[in-house]
């Protein structure tokens, strides 16, 4: 599933509490994030053939394992992720909601939001 059906798939209130949960700093951003998803259901996606990958990864300072998706995955424009697929590979046990708001933290915290987006994405990295 590209990541714009992903999206369009939930309302941000299913969502939006795990935010918090991934992010407590995002607990207080309720209006930023919400103006993130509403932006991004917006926008029309660039077809890709690359990925978002959710894998079982290793951190490398604690080597605890998690899940997750290669923070390149996410690095570029909104338009261009919004037009990746997202695979999740058969061993990575998050739930859908889980994943799509992992995608909305990391394609706001990585991805390169546009313009309309810059006063909110300031307020987030505060």
């Amino acid at each position: 599933m590209k990541l714009k059906e992903l999206f369009q798939a939930y309302e941000f209130e299913e969502i939006y509490p795990l935010i918090g949960l991934m992010f407590p700093k995002g607990r207080h951003l309720r209006v930023q994030f919400h103006n993130a998803y509403n932006l991004l259901l917006s926008l029309n996606p660039v077809m890709s053939k690359k990925q978002i990958r959710y894998q079982l990864m290793e951190d490398p300072d604690t080597n605890e394992m998690f899940f997750g998706a290669d923070d390149h995955d996410f690095n570029g424009p909104w338009e261009v992720l919004l037009g990746k697929e997202v695979k999740k590979e058969p061993k990575v046990d998050l739930t859908n909601e889980e994943l799509v708001a992992n995608c909305l933290l990391n394609t706001v915290l990585i991805g390169r939001c546009p313009r309309a987006f810059e006063k909110d994405y300031q307020a987030i990295m505060k």
